[in-house]
């Protein structure tokens, strides 16, 4: 590829050659293109330079092409065709699409989301296969990567070079087991006074409920963290520990002979489901057409 030579090159003056090829007149280009006549016939001097050939000549009453622009007629079309296809829009048909995706969650949304996504996925695009791997402390950084291609998880302020947007609504309800004295109803007090378990996914560190409470001065005694909704239900099903777990989770898979499900003892704000993703696949066909189809099948507009 010389650079050089392709600077020198007016993709105009080649669609005013095309077209001068295909009419093999100077007054049906300068209409088709809706330029003036002395316009074409200025861009015709300049491209018998460039190529140093005449390209057309009289022959009778019409123009004929010569040997060189003969040549180059099917190699101009070609290049055209090609320039065209560049600038339009790529197509995309999910029903026919083969591609993947990497999508990094939380165990909320493993759990609660992936089931209603996985399904309807599978009917709409089954050559769109999906990879999901779990919620990790650096995942901001893969997304910037480009080791993942989009996170669900909690709604939080990204990155400039990150959009967001919230996909879902839920809220906490508190968990514990059957038998425990504080089956049926519990206070503040109460709660304050039981030992927790939290959900974690790195290990380390409080919560926005930690945050909450400390607002009026209280402070809960997390005994437990766990990464895994399961794990901490087992642990909840055998201690007279609590825990405070998203509604649409405990719907799906918290077994009511088991446990007792219970209000929180104070007011806590809904939780926001986001979806996050690198502006470098903000406008990627595949990945447009993925976020569309998560904010459609799990956006739940009756809780708005």
């Amino acid at each position: 590829m010389d650079i050089r030579t392709l600077k020198k090159i007016d993709l105009n003056a080649l669609v005013t050659l095309k077209v001068l090829l295909d009419e093999k007149h100077v007054t049906q280009t300068a209409h088709q293109l809706n330029l003036t006549q002395s316009a074409v016939s200025r861009t015709l001097a300049k491209l018998r330079e460039m190529f140093d050939d005449p390209l057309l000549v009289k022959s009778g009453k019409h123009l004929a092409l010569t040997n060189r622009a003969e040549k180059l007629q099917p190699q101009l079309n070609a290049l055209l065709e090609n320039a065209s296809a560049l600038l339009l829009p790529e197509k995309f048909n999910p029903a026919t699409h083969k591609g993947s995706i990497r999508l990094a969650t939380t165990d909320y949304g493993t759990h609660s989301l992936l089931p209603r996504l996985v399904p309807a996925l599978n009917e709409v695009a089954p050559g769109v296969s999906l990879t999901a791997v779990d919620w990790r402390s650096n995942l901001l950084t893969e997304l910037e990567e480009n080791r993942v291609d989009l996170i669900i998880g909690g709604a939080t302020i990204p990155p400039s070079d990150i959009f967001q947007r919230i996909v879902a609504h839920d809220h906490f309800v508190a968990v514990v087991r059957k038998s425990h004295p504080y089956a049926e109803k519990i206070t503040l007090d109460q709660y304050l006074q039981l030992k927790h378990v939290m959900i974690s996914p790195t290990g380390t560190g409080n919560s926005g409920i930690d945050d909450l409470l400390a607002l009026n001065r209280h402070k809960r005694n997390i005994s437990v963290r766990v990464p895994h909704f399961f794990a901490a239900l087992e642990i909840i099903a055998t201690t007279d520990m609590i825990i405070l777990l998203p509604a649409k989770f405990v719907r799906r898979y918290v077994s009511e002979d088991k446990y007792s499900v219970l209000p929180p003892p104070f007011e806590i704000p809904p939780m926001e489901i986001s979806m996050f993703w690198h502006a470098r696949m903000h406008h990627d066909p595949l990945h447009q057409w993925f976020r569309q189809f998560v904010y459609d099948t799990i956006y739940d507009r009756k809780t708005q």
